[in-house]
């Protein structure tokens, strides 16, 4: 396997001249590119980085990818869920190599030794300076941390943990961190030290399936068909008697939402519940999703999730 510590030197010259030529260049709008194993465009992480401009997301489905991949123009890569858990990384041979400033990488279960120094066998080698959350790692030996890495979100991100509702920054999840969690929030109270260099100050106490964050799982969702202008409804069982009501959460650019109301059929005993009808009036073409959650205003405890994808047309 070449030696990349031996390389990073040249690699950052070279890393710095192509920035610089990318700054005085226009930058073209980002793309997706699909990773899976079977029926996308690209069966391999290294594939798809060869066809991947700096900005794009490489979306990697579910499955094990044993490929050894060097991330060397900063992209997102995005591990994501499509119903059988998290993509896996895990090397036959050599490592994945972070090897671009500014690079992402978050939604992975990434494989490596259990226990043991992080010596050569570490499956994850961070050359150059990376954002790297939501990921799992089965240990610190999982990682190779040469260079100056960022292990958290830069921003919070809304997450469900545990019925309870929350935003944070996260970090990712270590199998040997054992931090407390006083206030019972899925993130540890003491960062995790890979060295003096790279910390995770928000670890997570559980792996990433058990926390439940919008857009990271691929569901299948309810299809809406609309049109600019023409308003539409959506009805959801509910039972307000019991406390619990449904609130939307929908884009406002492309969305107006109308007066909701309560409908109880009169076939109905009093106290049996009935449905919650929501009007939304389409301002804007475009694709959009509506989240709906089934919770009481006092408590911050989820009883129910809904969503529904809306193609709006002209």
């Amino acid at each position: 396997m070449p030696d990349y510590k031996r390389l990073s030197i040249p690699f950052r010259l070279v890393l710095l001249c192509a920035l610089a030529l990318l700054a005085v260049l226009p930058l073209s709008s980002a793309a997706e590119l699909r990773v899976c194993p079977e029926g996308c465009s690209q069966a391999g992480i290294q594939a798809a980085m060869g066809e991947a401009q700096p900005g794009d997301t490489i979306t990697v489905e579910t499955g094990t990818y044993r490929d050894s991949p060097i991330i060397g123009t900063p992209v997102n890569l995005h591990g994501l869920d499509t119903g059988s858990g998290l993509p896996i990384l895990e090397p036959e041979k050599g490592r994945v190599i972070m090897a671009a400033n500014g690079a992402t990488m978050q939604g992975f279960v990434v494989a490596g030794p259990a226990s043991g120094g992080a010596g050569d066998n570490c499956t994850l080698e961070v050359v150059l300076p990376a954002f790297i959350f939501l990921n799992d790692f089965n240990s610190r030996s999982s990682v190779c941390a040469e260079d100056t890495a960022d292990w958290n979100s830069s921003d919070g991100i809304n997450y469900q943990f545990k019925s309870r509702v929350l935003r944070s920054r996260l970090g990712n999840y270590w199998a040997d961190y054992n931090g407390t969690d006083k206030n019972r929030d899925g993130i540890g109270d003491e960062p995790k030290i890979l060295n003096d260099k790279n910390i995770d100050y928000y670890p997570l106490m559980r792996p990433i399936d058990e926390y439940i964050i919008p857009d990271e799982k691929e569901t299948k969702v309810q299809l809406i068909h609309a049109r600019v202008g023409e308003p539409f409804t959506i009805s959801i069982p509910a039972n307000p008697t019991t406390g619990y009501n449904w609130t939307a959460d929908y884009d406002y650019v492309l969305l107006a939402q109308g007066k909701a109301i309560y409908d109880m059929s009169p076939s109905r005993a009093l106290g049996s519940g009935g449905t919650s009808v929501f009007v939304f009036t389409p301002m804007k073409p475009g694709k959009t999703t509506i989240y709906f959650v089934y919770k009481r205003s006092w408590e911050n405890i989820v009883a129910d999730t809904r969503s529904f994808l809306v193609d709006i047309s002209k």
